[in-house]
C-alpha cells in the first residue's frame, strides 16, 4: 500500500514576508509579488504586507493597484509616516500632483527628524517645475544635515550659489522678496562638482515610465538620430561589424539608431528602471546598471561611443574624456551631446543639468589627442516651450 505523499508545510506570515524581501532584493519582483500576496491572504490588513507590497508595485510599474493598497494601509494606520510618503510617491507616479503632494506633506509633519520626506517633495516640485518651493525644502534638510549631498547640490543648481549663508537662510516674510531678486539674478553659477550618482539614478528610476513619451513627444527630442547620422558621415557603416558602447543608454533610444553599426552593443545607466526598459527592446548584447567610470575601466578596443544627454549630467568631463579615450581602439570614434554654455567651462544650470563651453570640449580634445570630426550647433530639445541649445560633437582617437 503506498503511503499518501505528505504536503508541504503551510508557511508563516513571517516566512513569506522574509522571502518576499529577498526575491525583491535580487530584483525577482514577480516572484516576491507572489509571497507578499501569499501573506496578505493571511493578514489581509497587515501594514508592512500593504506597504511593501504597494512599494513594490510602484517598482513594476503597476501604479494603480499600489495605490489601491497603500490607501489601505493608510486607513490602517494613517499616523505611519512611511505609508504617506510611499503613497505620495504611488501619486507622483501616476500623475496626480495634488494628491502627490498632500500625502507627502502630511509624511513630513508626521517625522519632524528624518530629511527622507523633505527630500522626495522637494525632487517632486523639481519636477513640476517650482523652485521655490524646492528651495525652502532643501534648506530645511541642511538645517537637519548640513552635510547631506543630495540636498546640496540640488540646492547649487537651483539657487546658483553654494554659500553657506545662502544654503542655511530661510525664507520668512521679511527677507522673502530680498531673496528671491538675489537668487534671480544670480541665475546660474560656476559650479563644477559631479552631482551625487544615487541622486541621478533616483531621479531617472522616477522619470522612467514616461521617459520615451516626455522626451520625443513632448521635448521634441532627436539626439539619438542625429548622432547616428554624424556617425555615418565620420565612415561608419551599417553592416553590424563594430563594438559599439552607449553611455547612459536609458530606455534606449539610442540603441535603436545605434543597433545597425553594432555586432556587439553594450549599453550602461546608472538607473535600474531605464536598464529593465532598454531590455524590453531585446536590442542590446549586454546590459549594465552602473556609473559610467565604472563601464569605461572595464570596457577596451571599443569601436565607437554614444553619450546622448548623458554629459549633461556629469560636470567636469576631463576624466571622462581620457577614459573613453583609452576605452577606443586607435581610429575609433566617440560621439555625444552637451549643453553649450557661453560663458564658464562647466555651468551647473538651474535645470540642474550642465552647460560646457566650445573652447572647453575643444581643450580636452586636444589634451586627449582626439581629431575633431564634427561639431554641430543644435537645439537639443525643447524645453517648457524653449529651445535648449547643444552642440553635436564627433572626434576620432
Amino acid at each position: 500500500m503506498k503511503r499518501k505523499k505528505a504536503s508541504p508545510p503551510a508557511r508563516t506570515l513571517e516566512a513569506l514576508i522574509e522571502v518576499a524581501s529577498q526575491h525583491a532584493e535580487r530584483g525577482e519582483l514577480a516572484d516576491a509579488e507572489a509571497r507578499y500576496r501569499e501573506a496578505l491572504a493571511i493578514a489581509p490588513d497587515h501594514l508592512g504586507v500593504l506597504t511593501l507590497l504597494g512599494l513594490l508595485l510602484v517598482d513594476s510599474e503597476d501604479i494603480d493597484g499600489a495605490i489601491d493598497l497603500l490607501e489601505r494601509a493608510r486607513v490602517v494606520a494613517p499616523g505611519f509616516a512611511p505609508v504617506q510618503l510611499a503613497l505620495g510617491s504611488a501619486y507622483a507616479a501616476a500623475g496626480h500632483d495634488g494628491l502627490a503632494v498632500a500625502a507627502m506633506e502630511v509624511a513630513i509633519k508626521l517625522d519632524t527628524t528624518s530629511t527622507v520626506p523633505l527630500e522626495r517633495l522637494a525632487r517632486h516640485h523639481i519636477v513640476a517645475r517650482r523652485p521655490r518651493e524646492a528651495v525652502g525644502l532643501l534648506r530645511r534638510i541642511l538645517r537637519r544635515d548640513p552635510t547631506h549631498a543630495h540636498a546640496k547640490f540640488l540646492l547649487a543648481g537651483l539657487t546658483g550659489d553654494r554659500s553657506k549663508d545662502a544654503i542655511v537662510e530661510t525664507p520668512t516674510a521679511e527677507n522673502r522678496e530680498q531673496i528671491d531678486r538675489a537668487e534671480e539674478a544670480r541665475g546660474t553659477a560656476k559650479i563644477v562638482e559631479s552631482p551625487p550618482p544615487a541622486l541621478i539614478a533616483d531621479l531617472f528610476d522616477t522619470y522612467a515610465a514616461r521617459f520615451d513619451q516626455h522626451l520625443v513627444e513632448e521635448l521634441q527630442y532627436g539626439v539619438p538620430k542625429s548622432l547616428a547620422a554624424l556617425v555615418a558621415t565620420a565612415g561608419a557603416m551599417p553592416d553590424r561589424s563594430w563594438r559599439v558602447l552607449d553611455l547612459g543608454c536609458g530606455t534606449g533610444l539610442a540603441g535603436i539608431e545605434l543597433r545597425a553599426y553594432a555586432r556587439t552593443l553594450i549599453g550602461s545607466d546608472l538607473s535600474p528602471r531605464m536598464v529593465a526598459r532598454a531590455r524590453q527592446r531585446a536590442i542590446y548584447d549586454e546590459l549594465h546598471v552602473e556609473d559610467l567610470a565604472v563601464t569605461l575601466a572595464r570596457e577596451r578596443d571599443i569601436d565607437l561611443i554614444v553619450a546622448a544627454d548623458v554629459f549633461i549630467y556629469v560636470g567636469p568631463l576631463d576624466a571622462t574624456i581620457a577614459a573613453c579615450t583609452t576605452a577606443l581602439r586607435p581610429g575609433g570614434l566617440l560621439a555625444f551631446s552637451v549643453e553649450r554654455s557661453v560663458a564658464d567651462d562647466v555651468v551647473l544650470q538651474q535645470t540642474l543639468r550642465y552647460a560646457h563651453a566650445d573652447s572647453y570640449i575643444l581643450s580636452l580634445a586636444s589634451t586627449q589627442g582626439l581629431a575633431v570630426e564634427h561639431a554641430e550647433p543644435t537645439i537639443l530639445r525643447v524645453d517648457n516651450g524653449a529651445p535648449v541649445a547643444g552642440v553635436l560633437y564627433v572626434l576620432r582617437r
